[in-house]
């Protein structure tokens, strides 16, 4: 397994954990990104993800993160489609 985080663009959906749909809002200088995800199909979270044991994590653990609103919120709602 590689140590090293896949290449991810703003755009892009990605899986955090093992099933965990995120939309991807920003890539940082140090490799984490900003991730809206749809929390329990009520909330729609913003959070910060690092490449962790071969899978995007959330770099804190507990409540963590934004409430997103207007046209990020919707993209998050939205969701995937065909991921």
């Amino acid at each position: 397994m590689s140590s090293q985080s896949p290449v991810v663009m703003v755009g892009q959906w990605i899986t955090i954990g093992s099933s965990i749909p995120g939309y991807v809002f920003q890539v940082n200088g140090d490799g984490s990104l900003e991730v809206g995800y749809y929390q329990n199909r009520s909330k729609a979270i913003k959070e910060t993800v690092v490449w962790r044991e071969a899978r995007w994590t959330f770099k804190f653990q507990g409540p963590n993160g934004s409430y997103l609103r207007g046209a990020e919120e919707e993209i998050v709602k939205r969701g995937p489609h065909g991921f």
